[in-house]
């Protein structure tokens, strides 16, 4: 008699386990919530086993400016010439392991089962790591040391795994507000709190911006909030127009309805409220600010994102939309010391960067800027 077994170390296993994975990360990261929404740019020149190369520049052409002519002029000599400009994206790769005993009295000792509990803390590490680069970069903020859950990033190298493998962009001249129209973030005081008049302000920046960011799929915007800010949100009783008023009059009226098509189906981040077309979403890794001489971590400031479409470029040659067949996530394992014990990593290979052309402004985002502190 004969039988096919599908041992833990089989290709098909791990591929599946691979899949499940990227897809309960997806759900549970503000990147699967932009994936849904239409947020990230994904390019498919490094999509594929045969592609080459950790590094590509997109071209793009801004808009047409100057006088145009009329009767009697001449066009030839006074033609203009393109604004030609450009970005560019690097994939790299991110590895992490844990180390568990296989065999012999160490696993009889203990209840846990470790190899399920690492298969459980190493997709989730990963979501941690990427989302973190989301809102550096979308942040435009680089400080020179930040603190994300005990860990410290104090290097270059070791920022660029929550950077997202690429250098940060500054937020360009219409794409930024801080509360109190202050220059930089170290000038914002405990009284420079998030309202809904800088919600107010960022749209009206946008309105007016020769180059619009444009609404996700939805005709909706996100705006995502650190969970600091989005106390001061509810507890702002001096602005003309208070959140927790609009919050309740939609309560009583039983509309505002979140829903979206939702490929990835999240379950995280959530949406708590709505503002107009703009949900307001809070997420705990929204990036804290800088100051712009020393590069120091301020950690009483929040820089807060508003989202559209394509603010974001996520790269790899494995994919990562939920219609690939393939995905950056891959599970390695590995026996040691006699089959003693067993070695379980991830290793992520991807870029994600802003979308911000040379010659242009950010094409998706916007930052507010706002003191936030703890309230307990």
């Amino acid at each position: 008699m004969s039988s096919t077994p599908m041992l833990t170390t089989d290709a098909l296993t791990v591929k599946r386990w691979e899949m499940t994975g990227w897809l309960n990360l997806g759900q549970t990261t503000a990147l699967g919530r932009m994936f849904d929404r239409g947020a990230v740019y994904f390019p498919e020149e490094f999509l594929g086993k045969e592609s080459r190369g950790d590094d590509i520049t997109y071209d793009y052409i801004g808009k047409m400016t100057g006088n145009p002519l009329g009767e009697g002029q001449t066009m030839d000599g006074n033609e203009k010439s393109l604004d030609l400009g450009s970005f560019s994206l690097v994939i790299n790769e991110t590895r992490d392991a844990v180390l568990i005993p296989a065999s012999g009295i160490e696993p009889q000792r203990a209840k846990l089962n470790m190899e399920k509990a690492a298969k459980t803390v190493l997709p989730a590490r990963a979501a941690e790591l990427i989302d973190t680069g989301v809102f550096q970069q979308l942040a435009g903020v680089n400080p020179t040391s930040f603190t994300m859950n005990g860990t410290t990033f104090d290097t270059a190298a070791r920022k660029l795994h929550v950077q997202g493998h690429n250098s940060i962009v500054v937020p360009t001249s219409s794409r930024i507000v801080r509360a109190a129209s202050a220059a930089t973030d170290q000038a914002l005081t405990s009284a420079d709190k998030m309202t809904l008049q800088l919600i107010d302000y960022i749209m009206e920046l946008n309105a007016v911006s020769e180059q619009p960011i444009e609404p996700l799929n939805n005709g909706e915007y996100d705006l995502y909030l650190h969970p600091y800010q989005i106390v001061d949100l509810r507890m702002d009783a001096t602005s003309a127009i208070q959140w927790n008023l609009i919050e309740l009059a939609r309560l009583e009226s039983g509309s505002g309805s979140n829903d979206f098509d939702a490929k990835f189906g999240n379950k995280f981040p959530r949406v708590i409220g709505k503002y107009g077309n703009i949900n307001l979403i809070e997420h705990p890794r929204v990036a804290q600010g800088a100051t712009n001489d020393t590069g120091a971590v301020i950690t009483t400031v929040r820089r807060a994102v508003l989202v559209g479409k394509n603010a974001l470029t996520f790269a790899s040659p494995y994919g990562g939309r939920p219609s690939d067949k393939d995905v950056p996530l891959k599970i390695v394992d590995q026996l040691k010391d006699y089959k003693k014990y067993k070695g379980l990593g991830f290793e992520l290979l991807y870029g994600l960067k802003k979308c911000s052309p040379s010659n242009g402004q950010d094409i998706g985002v916007s930052v507010i800027s706002t003191y936030a502190a703890a309230h307990a």
